[in-house]
This record gives C-alpha cells, structure tokens and sequence, in this order.
C-alpha cells in the first residue's frame, strides 16, 4: 500500500539545465505513507509477540528435560532461518526497480550498480505476508496440551503438578503481578543473563540494520548482492550446535554459562581481524577532507544537490557528469549512457564512466566474509544455552513471564536503540552530504577507515 500511495520518481538526466521546485510541504502522498508503514510494524510486531515467549515456555513444558534444549534450538534456528531467507530473496527483489509495476523499461535509465538506484523494497512485504498466512493455519489445529516426554508414572505425576500449577495461574492477576515481577528481579541468574542477551541483540540488531550498507560502501557491491552474502546460515548451524551441546552433554545452569562464556569471549578474539579488512575512502572531488580539490574547469554552474557520479580515466570520481566539466554524452542502444567525453576536469584522456570508481576492495570480500560467519556461528553457540539459563533459574509457573518480561527488554533496550545508535555513529563517518530543497538528505560519501572502525 505504501508503496502505491507514493510518487513516481522522476528523471533529472536532461540536456538542459535543471531546475528544481521545492514546497514547503511534504505531498499528501507522503503524508500518509509514514503512517500507514508505522501501522504495518506495529500490527507485525503484535503477531509475533505469541512465537517465541510462548513458544519457548510451550516447548519446555512438554518436551523431555535432556531433549528441551535441541527442541529449542531448533525453534532458535528456524527464527533465524527467517532473516536468511529473506536477505535472500530480498537481493533477488531489490534486482528490480522500485517502480518497475508504474515505469516501462525504456523509462528506466538507471542500473543496479548506480547509487541512485531503489530496488523493489515493498515485494518482499506481498511476498512474505502470503507465506505467514499460510504457515499460520496448522496452528488451528494443535491441541490445548502436548503429551510430556516421560514415562506413565511420570506423566501421572506431571498431570497432577500440572493441575495444580493451573489452579495456581488461574489465581494469577493483576494484584499479583508486582508480587511475580519482584521474584523475577531477585533472581541474579536471570537478570544477568537478560541483561547479557539485550547487550548482544542490541549488537545483532545494529548489524543485521547496517551490514548490507557497509559491504555495499567498503567493497563496492550492490545492495542486492550485500543481501546475498548477509545470509545467516552460519548462525542458523551454530544455534542448532548449540542445542545439540546441551542435549549430549546434558548441562547444568552452571554448565551453560561456562559454554555461553567460551563462545562470546572465541567471538570477540574472531572478530578482531575485520577492523582491518578494506580500503581508504576513493578520491572524490567536492568532498570536505578530499586531497582532489574542486577546480573551476566546470564553469561553476552546476546545481549543488545534483548527484550522478562518474568515475573519471585519471580514477577520481565526480558528483556529476557537469561537476567534471563534461560536454558530450555517449549512448548505447538502450539509449542509456556509456560515456562522457571532452570532461575538462579529468586528466588523461579526459573521459567519464557513468557510476562510482569504487574502493578497490572487492577481492578482500571473500576474506571478509569467511571471518564474519565464523564469528556469527561461534557466537550464536550462545543462543540456546542462554535461553535454558533463564527456563531453569525461574520456576515453572513463573516461565512464560519471564520470558515475555525478556522479550519485552528485547524490543525496547535493543531492537529500538540499537539502530539508532548505530546509524548515529556511522553518520559521523559521512564526509558528504546529499541535499534536496537546502534539507539535509542520506549521506553520499563515507570515511571508510572511520566507518569500518568506529
């Protein structure tokens, strides 16, 4: 809906000069795109809240206690299978324009290698919505109460425990609320994990938000093939080992925090390498810190919030084929452009390729990438032996709430703050800002030294 409520960009590639209008006022499309986007995550994110805090607690409460943890881990992975898939499917989605239902082929001038270009970001949302709707129908039909994993005399024993634990919820109500949350917060097992677990879904959330855009920006690639490389499979097999670990090993509270320990600490000492892992910034003219300094070869008369780079023969790059000083454009036979020819600006040869000349790191992706899984799948090792920590340190009445209080502290000390903090910190590495109608805009150009350290 968002996406058919918003305009139709247009085209600034025109051979006489541009002007630009600007309104005070946003359109009435984009007044009401933002809301109905809030709407969609707020309705998404109600969904999800029965999966995982219920989930988690249904499947403890039914399963063995040496086969819980690979049951859970498994559940574990599955959510993680989610993300994978959709980095992937999303890279396939992002292949096609964002207007490709509104613009013929023709009307596109642009390619997946130009920064200007917006992939298909709403496919994924028609796409995805149609498999939770279906994926959703079994659940119609799971009954009240699962079999326990154990044998008759303990089932008789449980269904006793169980009718007790009933009558004791029923009991359950608002009044007794601050009675269940002070045992939760007398629990130093429990809090110190949650607290463990908020610091690294804070970490995940940053990375799954911003990594397509530093792959992207340090190595050169498309947003599509940044998606295609974020996929998580190793987290999906590390979650999953992780389960397997507790089952074979069958280990206590004490076991899994020494095992959850081992694994964080191996993923810090892994990820030490990537600091290391790109290139400097490329030279780019019209950019404050920039050693290539702006010349008046041009004429001086090109907007200033124009933005269609080119990369120049002598390998300095332009905001645009007028910031180079170039007068002749080549077309091929799409009647798309080629080159750009008789640049006063360039050195050499004085011609101009359409799109950025890059950082020249591409090669050192494959390294980049291999390190990253690793870490990945060594720290979600952790996953599972966390989530058990927090099941066995509370009592069996008090499991569903707990983890909903730790989803909770989730959704508000990490998966909100997370991203901002993130893109706060990597807004300060920008070195040139795009502008539109004297707003500040995205950034055009990172510090990559600053970005990949900071």
């Amino acid at each position: 809906m968002s996406h058919h409520l918003s305009d139709t960009p247009q085209s600034t590639l025109r051979s006489a000069p541009f002007n630009q209008s600007c309104s005070l006022q946003e359109s009435p499309a984009q007044q009401v795109v933002y809301p109905v986007l809030l709407l969609g995550q707020l309705l998404l994110g109600i969904g999800a809240v029965p999966i995982q805090p219920f989930g988690i607690s249904y499947i403890d409460d039914y399963a063995s206690r040496k086969n819980s943890p690979l049951y859970l881990g498994l559940l574990l992975a599955a959510t993680s299978i989610g993300p994978a898939f959709g980095f992937i499917t999303g890279s396939f989605m992002l292949g096609f324009y964002v207007d490709f239902d509104k613009l013929s082929e023709d009307q596109i001038k642009l390619n997946p290698r130009d920064l200007r270009w917006v992939g298909a970001w709403w496919l994924g949302f028609l796409v995805a919505s149609c498999l939770i709707a279906l994926t959703a129908l079994p659940y119609f039909f799971f009954p009240r109460h699962m079999p326990k994993e154990v044998s008759r005399d303990e089932r008789r024993v449980l269904n006793s425990e169980r009718g007790k634990d009933n009558e004791h919820e029923s009991v359950i109500t608002s009044e007794s609320f601050p009675r269940i949350a002070l045992r939760m917060l007398r629990s130093p097992i429990y809090l110190l994990v949650v607290v463990a677990q908020v610091n690294q879904a804070a970490l995940l959330a940053g990375l799954a938000t911003f990594m397509s855009k530093f792959i992207e920006k340090q190595f050169s690639r498309t947003v599509s093939f940044s998606n295609i490389m974020i996929g998580e499979s190793s987290r999906v097999l590390g979650t999953i080992l992780g389960g397997v670990l507790m089952r074979r090993l069958n280990l206590s509270v004490s076991g899994a925090s020494k095992l959850c320990t081992g694994a964080i600490l191996i993923c810090i000492f892994s990820s030490m390498p990537l600091l290391f892992i790109g290139c400097s910034t490329q030279k780019v003219t019209q950019s404050p810190g920039s050693r290539v300094s702006p010349k008046r070869c041009n004429g001086c008369g090109c907007p200033a919030e124009a933005f269609n780079p080119v990369c120049g023969s002598d390998g300095v790059e332009f905001r645009s084929p007028c910031h180079a000083g170039c007068s002749v454009i080549q077309t091929d036979t799409d009647h798309k452009p080629s080159n750009y020819t008789m640049c006063r600006c360039v050195g050499g040869l004085g011609i101009a390729s359409p799109g950025t000349c890059g950082s020249g790191c591409s090669h050192l992706l494959p390294a980049f990438m291999v390190l990253l899984g690793l870490t990945s799948f060594i720290a979600s090792v952790s996953q599972t032996p966390s989530y058990m920590m927090i099941l066995r340190s509370v009592s069996a009445e008090d499991k569903s709430f707990a983890v909903g209080v730790q989803y909770m502290m989730f959704r508000v000390l990490a998966f909100m703050p997370g991203p901002v903090l993130y893109g706060s910190v990597i807004d300060t590495t920008c070195i040139l800002w795009g502008r539109k109608c004297g707003k500040q805009m995205s950034c055009l150009y990172y510090d990559l030294d600053g970005f990949r350290h900071r």
